[in-house]
């Protein structure tokens, strides 16, 4: 959670899935089956997300791609997830273009932002609001400094 630059709050948690991980999104995340088998199912997160939203702004890089899969559980659950959602693909094309790609990685390693474990959930955010914090910065008139290690 990002207000006026400054990260003020962070939640994160693996899920159990119920199923098996297929091997290729253990093979991009790191996260085996043997990593979420005592872990929460989304049921018993569920609300904690929802506290930790608040009246926020549902963030992401590819936003839809995240904001499907959570709202999909939210109405498995027969609930709604309704945010106001922004794209910081979208964001950074518009913002400072001209880059060959737009994928997290490579603007990562173009703006020095640190992305150790890329495809975790927790460090892509981390990374994800430094792209918020650049476009903000932009839309600002402020040039931008060198982005810095997450906290």
């Amino acid at each position: 959670k990002i207000r006026n630059h400054q990260v003020v709050d962070e939640w994160h948690s693996l899920v159990n899935p119920q199923r098996a991980i297929p091997a290729k999104i253990t093979q991009i995340t790191g996260i085996t089956n043997e990593m979420v088998r005592d872990a929460p199912i989304f049921a018993e997160v569920a609300d904690s997300f929802m506290r930790f939203m608040g009246d926020g702004i549902f963030v992401a890089h590819n936003v839809n791609f995240d904001y499907g899969f959570i709202s999909y559980e939210f109405e498995r659950l027969d609930r709604r997830f309704r945010f106001p959602k922004l794209c910081t693909v979208a964001g950074m094309r518009r913002s400072y273009p001209g880059h060959e790609s737009y994928g997290l990685g490579k603007l990562c390693e173009l703006y020095g932002i640190e992305l150790e474990t890329h495809h975790r959930a927790l460090c892509d955010a981390r990374a994800t609001g430094h792209l918020l914090n650049l476009m903000n910065l932009k839309r600002e008139h402020r040039e931008p400094e060198r982005a810095v290690e997450a906290a």
